[in-house]
């Protein structure tokens, strides 16, 4: 199945069930991927719509936001995660990125890794924070 039939088969879905969130989901990672911000997040945003406690959603959301230049939007969905769901490690991983890339403010970026370690050390993300934190350890005076 080529990808402009499984769009339009997703697309047929959602509109035969507007509560279709799978549907809703995959057709929003489809614009993610062919580069389609605005859609992207008009799937994103009916997904977490029908339910705002879907924290990867909503992480995804933020990094299209990001991608798109829109770097508010991007922070607030991460730190919105945060606070929903402290223990979605993606989302402190992204918040920090977004912090030292995007807005300069390594402190805070290493903040955030060193919270997520600090609060879950297991997480399958806190070794990707640990890293960064090596990596950015030298840009503190």
């Amino acid at each position: 199945m080529d990808d402009n039939n499984s769009v339009e088969q997703l697309k047929e879905r959602l509109n035969n069930d507007i509560g279709d969130i799978e549907a809703a989901i995959a057709l929003g990672n489809v614009c993610y991927d062919n580069g389609d911000a605005p859609q992207a997040i008009l799937y994103y945003r009916h997904a977490l719509d029908l339910d705002p406690t879907l924290s990867s959603v909503r992480t995804d959301m933020g990094v299209v936001y990001w991608r798109n230049g829109d770097i508010s939007l991007s922070e607030k969905a991460f730190r919105e995660v945060i606070a929903r769901d402290p223990d979605f490690g993606q989302a402190y991983v992204n918040l920090g990125h977004l912090l030292h890339k995007a807005k300069n403010n390594v402190m805070e970026a290493r903040a955030v890794w060193q919270q997520l370690i600090t609060n879950n050390p297991s997480h399958e993300t806190a070794g990707k924070a640990r890293e960064m934190l090596w990596e950015t350890a030298a840009l503190i005076k």
